[in-house]
């Protein structure tokens, strides 16, 4: 069955083709013809241009996507480091912190990324690291193991936390309207200059002139990587799903 995605691009293409239909439908009457080198000239340019603002919508959502995978690595990693140091403190002190750790994981899983594909993030796994921070700080090391351990785990959750603040501001970040809506109107600009421009209405013509509508139109994508945690390319929490089976001490 085909993806969501893949039905997105089919439809944009689809309409590309459309408006490439209206447009044959108002010029096709016109008495007039072009001038060859105004059209010559103008035909690259406006190429050039869609092909800028698209390369640049399109590097600036996949900075942003490797990221969000870069921040997700970090928080995995900093999770199965904190479960190391965790278990050189006391034993209540390790339990606890164990316990809060499993709560974390589930949270980050189970609502943490639901949420984020809507490209929002709310406060609870945050409130959940500060309590984790508030039983490291609580544990009573009698050994300079222990103090060592509990220093540890205090980095450790210094690093989740960063890492989970970067997910949260990735999760919101999108591409200015701006630049959204020069992708559209570059687009559409495309696909019409060449029934506008005085495209001659034989069958080989308007067949190469619809093909072009049809790639031009797949520049939807960039509408489907506007969040880094929805879409074709999203970020999902494989990376931390697989940190927390991994065994403690294993």
């Amino acid at each position: 069955m085909l993806g969501s995605e893949i039905w997105v691009m089919l439809a944009a293409a689809v309409a590309g083709i459309a408006l490439a239909a209206v447009v044959v439908s108002v010029v096709r009457g016109r008495a007039g013809e072009p001038e060859d080198v105004t059209i010559g000239f103008l035909g690259p340019s406006l190429a050039a241009i869609y092909l800028l603002v698209l390369a640049f919508a399109l590097v600036t959502e996949w900075q942003t996507n490797a990221d969000a995978r870069q921040a997700v690595v970090n928080e995995a990693t900093a999770l199965r480091s904190l479960e190391w140091s965790a278990a050189g403190l006391p034993a209540g002190s390790a339990a606890t912190l164990q316990r809060q750790l499993d709560a974390y994981l589930n949270q980050v899983v189970t609502d943490d990324w639901p949420q984020m594909r809507h490209g929002h993030l709310g406060n609870e796994s945050e409130r959940m690291i500060a309590a984790m921070y508030a039983s490291a700080l609580r544990a009573n090391p009698a050994t300079n193991a222990q103090s060592a351990a509990q220093q540890n785990v205090v980095g450790q959750l210094d690093s989740l936390l960063a890492a989970r603040a970067q997910r949260a501001a990735d999760a919101s970040s999108r591409l200015p309207e701006g630049v959204l809506a020069a992708v559209l109107a570059t687009s559409a600009v495309v696909i019409a200059f060449p029934f506008a421009g005085g495209l001659r209405s034989s069958t080989v013509c308007l067949t190469v002139a619809g093909l072009q509508a049809v790639l031009v139109a797949v520049g939807v994508v960039v509408f489907q990587l506007n969040l880094a945690y929805s879409g074709p390319l999203a970020v999902g929490p494989g990376t931390i799903r697989a940190a927390a089976q991994l065994p403690l001490g294993g």
